[in-house]
């Protein structure tokens, strides 16, 4: 029943950090109908983006059937949530570019406004919190004051609205220096990045770093902030009463370091912190909660959020379908435009770039989705800076 259905997963639930097994790619073995249990009933799904939603380093480009599972959770009264470690601060247009594709198919399907307002974007893990809009654009959330994200989630011990400046400042200081030595040392043909709340290293052009290297340099910077923290901690003991919260406050302050594939990166904040702030804003609890990523190593950007929540480790984004596909099925969601059969999919692809339409009858614009691409290609998703000179066309 329609009413049955309004709340997508009061009969579907996901159980705590399912792992793949990555030496078979058969997908009915990743999570079979015994694992999707209802002990927990998902209000709240949040997302990588790298490698979970998009492939590494690209951009949500065209992948209608994972946007179409996206569509209809949002539809069916899901709180939908990337929570990513791509930092751009409030610079919308950024995160736009990487999720071209997805947002291009929520506006050619018209969500509506109500659904719209459950889409929220999390970037640099958890410094910068946008919401979708009724024009299908993403909007910076009131920070500070009444109803804003920071203030309202300032209970939170580790929650930006706690942090200071100075030992932000101090942190990345310590990062910055451990990952230029390490380069140095390993002779890395990488170059070091600093944001605001973040520090980076990325390969030089036409470079790519090994996994070995990466790791390598992680371990090193987790070591030394880790350290960092400890002597941070030791000065609190000696500090007088009347200062000693504002300097356990500065020893606490949270950091993620993780190799993100092909580069590595040391952002204030994590996954934990992010996952647990849209809990509170949304009003959604920790076992109506579900994070899907990639990355749960201890090298990994996506291990700090199974403090707060269940989780889904997978692999690539043709997975993180099929989990999607599980759940709908499983809510008996039944308009999901799936025939389940990788030939009759291909066959749909094809047919649609020749007939751009969608099932209802309306026009995809693949021109305006061809023109996202290209200024996407001439985008730098380590920095954020924008070239935007058109493509070369040889005759």
């Amino acid at each position: 029943t329609s009413e049955g259905r309004e709340d997508l997963l009061q009969s579907s639930s996901m159980d705590n950090n399912i792992q793949n097994d990555t030496a078979n790619n058969n997908k009915e073995e990743v999570v079979d109908d015994e694992t999707i249990t209802t002990t927990v009933n998902p209000k709240l799904i949040t997302f990588d983006g790298d490698q979970t939603l998009y492939s590494d380093g690209s951009n949500f480009e065209s992948n209608p059937r994972l946007a179409n599972y996206l569509y209809l959770l949002l539809k069916h009264g899901v709180t939908v949530a990337v929570v990513t470690a791509a930092g751009y601060e409030y610079n919308t247009e950024k995160y736009e570019y990487r999720l071209s594709g997805l947002l291009a198919y929520f506006a050619e399907h018209q969500l509506s406004s109500e659904d719209c307002s459950r889409f929220y974007l999390f970037g640099g893990e958890c410094n910068y919190l946008l919401c979708l809009g009724s024009d299908y654009k993403l909007h910076p959330v009131k920070e500070i004051g009444p109803g804003g994200w920071k203030t309202s989630t300032k209970y939170i011990p580790e929650a930006p609205g706690n942090w200071n400046e100075e030992a932000i400042t101090k942190l990345l200081n310590v990062a910055e220096r451990n990952i230029t030595n390490t380069v140095e040392e390993l002779k890395m043909r990488g170059r070091v990045i600093r944001k605001k709340h973040s520090v980076g290293l990325v390969p030089t052009t036409q470079t790519q770093l090994t996994r070995e290297a990466l790791d390598e340099a992680v371990l090193r910077v987790q070591d030394a902030l880790d350290n960092y923290h400890n002597t941070q901690s030791s000065a609190t003991m000696t500090v007088t009463t009347e200062n000693t919260n504002a300097t356990a406050s500065a020893a606490r302050l949270p950091f993620c370091a993780f190799n993100g594939g092909r580069d590595v990166w040391v952002d204030v904040g994590n996954k934990r912190v992010g996952v647990e702030i849209l809990q509170s804003y949304t009003g959604i609890g920790k076992n109506e909660t579900l994070h899907i990523g990639d990355q749960f190593l201890n090298t990994g950007n996506d291990f700090a959020a199974r403090d707060v929540c269940p989780c889904v480790w997978i692999t690539d984004p043709e997975e993180t379908t099929y989990i999607l596909k599980s759940i709908l099925r499983l809510a008996e969601i039944t308009d999901l435009d799936d025939d389940n059969d990788e030939d009759d999919d291909e066959e749909k692809r094809t047919n649609h770039k020749m007939n751009p339409t969608t099932p209802n009858g309306s026009t995809v614009n693949f021109s305006e989705c061809e023109r996202r691409t290209e200024v996407i290609k001439k985008m730098d998703v380590f920095t954020g800076e924008m070239f935007y000179q058109a493509p070369n066309i040889q005759s």
